[in-house]
């Protein structure tokens, strides 16, 4: 076999190989995304009972359904998307089985929005949303032209430093209650 030769069946047994990793790792991606996945965890079943209860989970006019990675993942680029989705998954499988989950402080945590809940991701939806000029209530004009001044400050708004219930019909507390009545959230 001459080198030419060598080289078009390298190419193309290379392309053919990288097609096959990527569309493997799509559908990985895919598949790893939604309610149905993250909530077979026993940690995260109230989140996702919760969620299905939600606007974004399919209670809404449209049918829409957001998944999981749509809010909790970053939306800025493919690269730190794959980096938080593979550290949380690391992260999360971690303390599945080598922790106490019961002794979780859910609502601690949850707190601690900007690490669980990305303005990129609500963006990624609602793209138009913060350059309305008109709206039904013209307090949510005021209030998204705030979250945009605060964006080149010191201290920027979080989309849920206001929306605070979104994503799990704000019955996450109630819903963590039932999964561990034995601790009191704060």
């Amino acid at each position: 076999m001459n080198k030419l030769k060598f080289a078009i069946l390298l190419i193309i047994v290379g392309g053919m190989l990288g097609l096959g990793v990527s569309l493997l790792s799509a559908e990985i991606i895919k598949n790893t995304n939604d309610a149905a996945f993250c909530g077979s965890c026993h940690s995260m079943k109230p989140m996702a009972d919760t969620f299905k209860l939600d606007v974004h989970g399919g209670k809404n006019e449209h049918g829409f359904v957001a998944e999981c990675a749509d809010c909790h993942l970053p939306k800025d680029n493919i690269v730190n998307y794959m980096v938080k989705k593979t550290s949380h998954g690391i992260n999360d499988v971690f303390k599945e089985v080598f922790t106490d989950t019961d002794k979780i402080d859910w609502i601690s945590l949850r707190n601690e929005r900007e690490r669980f809940v990305y303005d990129s991701g609500c963006l990624s939806c609602h793209q138009n949303l913060l350059n309305k000029t008109e709206a039904d209530n013209p307090r949510s004009l005021e209030l998204h032209a705030k979250y945009n001044q605060t964006q080149q400050g010191d201290e920027p708004l979080n989309c849920v430093s206001c929306h605070v219930t979104v994503g799990h019909n704000g019955m996450l507390r109630s819903e963590l209650n039932k999964y561990y009545p034995e601790y009191t959230f704060k």
